[in-house]
């Protein structure tokens, strides 16, 4: 009776190969001809202010169809324009929501970041102090900071604006990442 059984699965087993073999062999060429349809190759279009990524000029707040007097509606869009790396865009919107709200320091946080990435970092290591000295509890942008300056060459200034961020939450994520620019500036020192 085992025997049958083993004989059984064995002939099954050698069918399923067989199939396999033939619907690869079959199959085979197409793959190796055909060409992906060009559904498949393009990305999704993107609509919205942000359907021009590849297009870096600045477009006038007045036409991006957002409430040019909501600072929070205009953050958020500046961050989805940094977040796309047009930081020049995101650059009038902060600017625009500073002087709405002048003590917004995550902004002043987001236009240090988009300066430095956009080529400027005296300016945003400037930036960036002025939030410090609008809110100094807040961590990221003292984690910002350091960043700014460690880049910029200027790794004592960093180190102080590193402790800072570490100071106020070693165990947060802000204060995790302070600890390691800190560890290589260190390193880097030695």
């Amino acid at each position: 009776m085992a025997l049958e059984s083993y004989k059984k699965w064995t002939i099954i087993i050698f069918i399923l190969i067989v199939f396999g073999f033939v619907i690869f062999t079959l199959t085979r060429s197409y793959y190796k001809t055909e060409k992906p349809s060009d559904m498949e190759t393009q990305k999704p279009p993107i609509f919205g202010p942000l359907s021009g990524s590849e297009i870096k000029e600045v477009i006038p707040l007045e036409q991006l169809g957002v409430d040019t007097e909501n600072p929070e509606a205009l953050a958020f869009l500046g961050d989805k324009y940094f977040e796309s790396s047009q930081f020049d865009q995101a650059l009038l919107i902060y600017e625009r929501v500073l002087e709405l709200n002048p003590n917004d320091v995550d902004t002043y946080n987001d236009k240090g970041l988009a300066l430095q990435y956009s080529g400027r970092p005296d300016i945003a290591i400037e930036t960036l102090r002025k939030g410090t000295e609008v809110d100094p509890s807040y961590q990221r942008i003292w984690l910002s900071l350091g960043y700014a300056l460690t880049v910029s060459g200027k790794n004592e200034e960093a180190k102080e604006a590193l402790k800072k961020a570490m100071e106020i939450d070693p165990d947060s994520n802000a204060g995790q990442e302070a600890q390691k620019i800190l560890g290589r500036l260190k390193q880097s020192s030695e």
